[in-house]
C-alpha cells in the first residue's frame, strides 16, 4: 500500500485505512454505502462533523446498526439502483467491498454519480484479480455447493443455512446478490472503464497484498492453533504493506458536466 498516512488515521494498511484519506474532513454530508451496522460510518465522526448517512440492504444489520449509533442515520434500502435521496447531497461517497456483490453495478454508480456534488469525492474498495484470486473463499459455496452446505450446518444450523442461503429476504445468497452469484474480482483497467463511463475520474489506485488469500486461508482453519495464528496474523500485516494486488482501492470524483 503507497496512500500516505496520517497520523490521525485509525486504520492501517486496509480499506478504510485508504477510505479515511480520501473522505474530506470539511464535508457537509457523507453516504457509505453497504454500511452494514455502520461501524466505519460512526469512525468517520472523528474527522468530519458532517452529516454521516449509511445504507444496507439488510434488514438485520440496519437494525442493529440503529440500535448501536442512534446518532447516525442508517437507512434500509431494498434495491441498489434507486435511492432516497435528492440529486448532489452528498459531499463524499464511499462503497467499500460492496460492488463485487452487485449485479446491476452500472446502475449503481450511476445512482451514485447523481446523488454527488459536482467534484465530489467517490471511494470504491473491491477484491483485486490477480495469481491467488481463485483461492476466495467467498466463492467456496458457488464451487462446492453440497460441501459448504454441509459444512455450514454442522458449524451453525440447518435452519440458518436456510435462511441466509437458501430463502434469504433481502434478495442475497450469503451476502451476494442472487442474480450475480460470484464474488467477483476486478484489474484496475475494468474499474476504470466501469467508473468513467459512468461519469467519474479516477485520482488514485492502491491497494493491500499478495500472499494474504493464501495465509488467510490457512490462519482460518488453523485459528485453534494460537501460536501460528499470530505469526500468520504477523505475516498478513507485512504483506498488506508492502503489496497491491489482493485488494483494489480507488479514488474517484464526479466529473464536470460539460
Amino acid at each position: 500500500m503507497h496512500t500516505k498516512i496520517s497520523p490521525d488515521n485509525p486504520y492501517r494498511y486496509n480499506r478504510w485505512c485508504f477510505a479515511w484519506e480520501y473522505v474530506p474532513a470539511q464535508t457537509s454530508a457523507h453516504l457509505d454505502f453497504g454500511c452494514n451496522k455502520g461501524v466505519f460510518l460512526n469512525k468517520l465522526k472523528d474527522k468530519t462533523s458532517g452529516r454521516l448517512v449509511g445504507v444496507d440492504v439488510s434488514e438485520e444489520a440496519v437494525k442493529q446498526g440503529q440500535q448501536l449509533f442512534p446518532e447516525l442515520e442508517i437507512i434500509k434500502i431494498h434495491e441498489a439502483s434507486s435511492l432516497p435521496f435528492d440529486d448532489a447531497a452528498f459531499d463524499s461517497i464511499t462503497i467499500l467491498d460492496v460492488l463485487e456483490h452487485v449485479y446491476e453495478q452500472a446502475e449503481l454508480l450511476a445512482e451514485l454519480n447523481r446523488v454527488l456534488k459536482h467534484g465530489g469525492k467517490l471511494i470504491v474498495t473491491v477484491p483485486g484479480r490477480h495469481l491467488f484470486s481463485f483461492l476466495d473463499m467467498g466463492n467456496f459455496k458457488f464451487r462446492f455447493p453440497r460441501l459448504h452446505r454441509w459444512y455450514y450446518c454442522l458449524k451453525h444450523s440447518p435452519e440458518e443455512y436456510e435462511y441466509r442461503y437458501v430463502s434469504n429476504p433481502n434478495g442475497l445468497i450469503g451476502d451476494i446478490s442472487t442474480r450475480r452469484r460470484w464474488h467477483e474480482h476486478f484489474s484496475r483497467p475494468k474499474l476504470q472503464k466501469l467508473l468513467t463511463e459512468t461519469g467519474f475520474s479516477v485520482i488514485d489506485f492502491d491497494g493491500t497484498g499478495f500472499f494474504s488469500r493464501v495465509t488467510g486461508n490457512i490462519s482460518y482453519f488453523l485459528k485453534w492453533l494460537k501460536p501460528a495464528h499470530r505469526a500468520l496474523a504477523k505475516l498478513q500485516s507485512l504483506d498488506s504493506r508492502l503489496f497491491e494486488s489482493t485488494n483494489l482501492f480507488c479514488a474517484a470524483e464526479k466529473r464536470q458536466m460539460t
